[in-house]
């Protein structure tokens, strides 16, 4: 009978420490799981990654030589399923552009390089060594971008209202856009008038949402589950800025990022 009790305290105590040990294991599971997640990469650390590489292989140049200037603190990186795809839209190359299809948006990131002597540089200067930089992608050399008709202050810029027309090469500068492809809801800052060549300092943002305006709030993912509300904006909005809204059915304060004129996209 003894020897009974013995075996059964022992096998007690076996089943104690295993469950310990269990426990233990478990916790640390969850600390590692607890650890990469918190070092999961933001949307805006993974575009700003894949851009400094694309910058560098562009040049030919270190990564660790590429300045990537900050975001506006209101425009919000979105995650992009379909991947970034980058090209340099003006003739100074101070800005890439970085388009996403899935979901569409797109951004301008102005960037630069570390020389050795600790300075920034302008892209155009740090090609790599015997390498000249090469022309803006789908670029025709000799074209820029001109109005196909007269256009007045604060217009937004549509496909229709620009055209690709010869420029004799000496005359073109930075300031020229090389392709129409990303101009669309931009906002003119003065008249042109047709055939005249739009230039950089012709262009800002438009704001395509007013505060006070009735925005078209879309929530869920297109070909799935979508419902679209309207709410009242709170503060004005440029593409890809997140701002507030307000459902003026239950008063509520949302969150959403503008898609176009009038619409914005749930966050």
């Amino acid at each position: 009978m003894k020897t009974m009790r013995q075996m059964l305290m022992m096998l007690t105590m076996l089943n104690l420490i295993s469950m310990r040990s269990s426990a233990r294991l478990m916790a640390g599971a969850l600390l590692l799981a607890g650890g990469v997640l918190a070092q999961a990469a933001t949307p805006h650390e993974v575009m700003q990654s894949a851009l400094v590489d694309w910058v560098a292989t562009h040049h030919g140049v270190p990564a660790s030589q590429v300045t990537v200037a900050p975001l506006d603190a209101r425009v919000a990186v979105q995650p992009c399923a379909s991947g970034f795809v980058f090209d340099y839209p003006f003739v100074s190359r101070e800005s890439v552009r970085v388009r996403c299809t899935k979901p569409n948006w797109q951004l301008f990131v102005k960037v630069g390089f570390t020389t050795p002597a600790g300075t920034v540089a302008p892209p155009s200067a740090a090609a790599a060594p015997g390498k000249a930089a090469s022309a803006a992608p789908a670029a025709t050399p000799g074209q820029v971008v001109v109005a196909t008709t007269n256009l007045q202050a604060g217009q937004v810029l549509h496909p229709e209202h620009l055209k690709l027309e010869k420029l004799d090469a000496e005359k073109i500068s930075k300031t020229h856009y090389l392709e129409i492809s990303g101009l669309e809801g931009q906002e003119l800052v003065r008249a042109v008038r047709a055939g005249e060549a739009i230039r950089v300092s012709d262009l800002r943002q438009a704001t395509l949402v007013r505060r006070g305006d009735l925005v078209v709030m879309t929530v869920g993912a297109p070909g799935s589950f979508q419902i679209s509300v309207k709410a009242e904006a709170l503060q004005d909005g440029k593409m890809g800025e997140q701002i507030r809204l307000r459902n003026t059915e239950s008063g509520r304060t949302l969150s959403a990022i503008v898609t176009g004129k009038g619409q914005a996209r749930g966050v």
